[in-house]
């Protein structure tokens, strides 16, 4: 009779070889079954992207599947899977770009798992090391690859409503909620692969407290006409969807989206991703709070799989594109105002305008005392004379101008954002 029956083994009267033998066998069988149930994910996945969940038991962590697709993934050939090494050893440097010889120099040192990832931590500084870039933990702040290290926590926050209206006006009408939460749900799911720990979904309040600032304005702020009543069906519906998977869903009382992420950016005890792509919330750019500016899913032509094109913006990217850091970034959108939101700023200056006048001066407040002093660095800009009487004109709207622009980084929020 074999020893072998379901979650039971029987080691009665087994001799020392047999047991060799057994620990052997089942610790290979393991191995291989992570590596099938992973084949079986990432299959299901590219197939059936929006009900690939149903072909496993209801009781099966989502992480472990997520997490053996992941490894699956970095090793798409099998021969990329006979090196001898254990099937951690095979996750620990998944995400390298030369796993294999890694791999190979494990196996070759006689490393057991806790050995290995010990090695594979360890900076010059004796510091975690990024699994992706190499960077050592605590040095790499600014660092573009999205990932983090294992031992800091990392937070997603998503502008909900922006991303709902995207799906919306771009034709999925009353399938807009169910694209958007399957779209965040997709995503989170390969963010926790690089060590995506939380996640916010950020939501608009129905009352906006910025109106009251301009309401005896002629060009009041986000005047908008009323929004379709399907398309505030679908904003109700996406909330409960997303609360439904399980995520944060923030959304605090006549604040806008961008506050809430703001916050968190502010807020969070680790890292910060925002994923938007308002530009409202460059401001927020800094060592801890990166961007994602979008994520593409394209069908690989060869497996069918659904992979991710990741739009990522960090501080440095954003300061070397723009020529303004985001502590600076206010005042430029004071100055060249917001079209989308109402907010005119200095009548006449544009993008280009404003960034000369800030790299110039510094700020609003100088740009404006520049053109009353008739300071001959502005004049003689391009149009120079012609900024300088509308500085002076918006002087008047500038300080309310500034309450509009500026995000609110002090809102209280959801505590419970662990995914």
């Amino acid at each position: 009779m074999s020893r072998l029956r379901k979650r039971f083994l029987d080691c009665s009267n087994m001799t020392l070889a047999e047991a060799e033998q057994w620990g052997k066998d089942l610790i290979e069988v393991q191995r291989d079954i992570m590596f099938q149930i992973g084949d079986l994910a990432r299959f299901a996945e590219a197939k059936w992207p929006d009900t690939h969940q149903q072909i496993w038991p209801e009781w099966v962590s989502p992480g472990l599947l997520s997490r053996a697709a992941g490894v699956c993934r970095a090793y798409p050939k099998e021969e990329d899977r006979q090196v001898e090494a254990t099937y951690s050893q095979f996750m620990q440097v998944a995400s390298r770009p030369d796993r294999l010889e890694r791999l190979a120099k494990i196996v070759d040192a006689g490393l057991t798992t806790d050995e290995s990832r010990k090695e594979l931590r360890k900076g010059p500084g004796g510091r975690p090391l990024c699994p992706k870039c190499g960077t050592e933990e605590g040095v790499h702040g600014g660092c573009d690859c999205g990932h983090l290290s294992p031992k800091q926590r990392w937070l997603l926050a998503v502008d909900v409503h922006y991303f709902l209206n995207r799906f919306w006006y771009s034709g999925a009408g009353v399938e807009a909620a169910v694209g958007v939460s399957t779209w965040v749900q997709r995503t989170v799911n390969r963010l926790k692969e690089k060590g995506l720990t939380d996640c916010a979904c950020c939501f608009d309040s129905k009352v906006n407290h910025r109106k009251e600032f301009t309401k005896d304005w002629e060009d009041r702020y986000k005047d908008r006409p009323p929004k379709d009543a399907e398309l505030v069906q679908q904003l109700n519906l996406v909330y409960d969807l997303l609360k439904g998977a399980g995520f944060a869903c923030a959304l605090v009382d006549g604040m806008e989206a961008d506050d809430v992420m703001a916050s968190y950016a502010k807020q969070f005890q680790g890292r910060v991703t925002i994923l938007t792509q308002d530009k409202d919330c460059r401001q927020c750019l800094s060592e801890k709070c990166n961007m994602l500016l979008d994520v593409e899913w394209l069908e690989d032509p060869t497996s069918g799989e659904h992979l991710p094109e990741f739009k990522w913006l960090s501080m440095k990217q954003h300061t070397e594109t723009t020529g303004i850091p985001p502590a600076k970034w206010i005042d430029l959108q004071m100055i060249m105002g917001d079209t989308t939101d109402g907010i005119k700023g200095s009548i006449g200056i544009g993008e280009a305008g404003a960034t000369n006048l800030v790299k110039t001066f510094g700020s609003v407040t100088a740009a404006i005392q520049a053109a009353k002093d008739n300071d001959p660095k502005l004049l003689a800009m391009k149009r120079g004379a012609a900024m300088a009487k509308s500085l002076i004109e918006f002087e008047a709207k500038a300080e309310v101008t500034r309450k509009l622009v500026t995000l609110r980084t002090d809102l209280e929020l959801p505590g419970t954002t662990r995914i």
